[in-house]
């Protein structure tokens, strides 16, 4: 935690992408296998029948934390480093959940689990240093009550 908090607002930012683009590839390795004396049977990220969620979601957070590092203009108002971090703690979410399931029985995590796993963890912590408390909030109702249109004006 104390290496995040030294980094810069970009460096966080970009390191969030970075995770990302490691958590898409940890996708294409094995993330739970079984060794027997036949030899090895495992299953890579992509098994699972909702890992195109996993890839949309990383896609989406590293998509939006790259373009604010950049200062690139989002696509739409929704694209906020909110809903970033968002998709990044449900990749998370989704990596644990999947760690966990997958390893029911003789079966057990390969490399791809433990990057994936690591990959999002680092991008969720990063993601939280980064990100302003109540910035969302305060830029979408603040215009709102400067008008007077929030707070019921007639």
């Amino acid at each position: 935690m104390e290496v995040a908090r030294r980094l810069s607002r970009e460096q966080k930012m970009l390191g969030v992408t970075v995770e990302m683009i490691v958590f898409i590839v940890s996708l294409l390795l094995d993330w739970v296998g079984v060794s027997t004396p036949l030899g090895d049977v495992a299953s890579s990220g992509t098994d699972p029948n909702s890992w195109w969620i996993a890839l949309v979601l990383a896609i989406i957070a590293g998509g939006i934390f790259a373009a604010d590092a950049l200062n690139y203009p989002a696509p739409t108002r929704f694209a906020t480093l909110d809903v970033g971090a968002l998709a990044a703690m449900l990749v998370f979410a989704w990596a644990v959940f999947h760690a966990v399931d997958g390893t029911e029985g003789p079966a057990g995590l390969k490399l791809g689990a433990w990057i994936g796993l690591a990959s999002s963890l680092v991008a969720v912590i990063l993601a939280a240093n980064g990100v302003e408390p109540g910035a969302f909030v305060r830029d979408r109702l603040e215009p709102l009550s400067v008008r007077g249109g929030f707070h019921g004006a007639s």
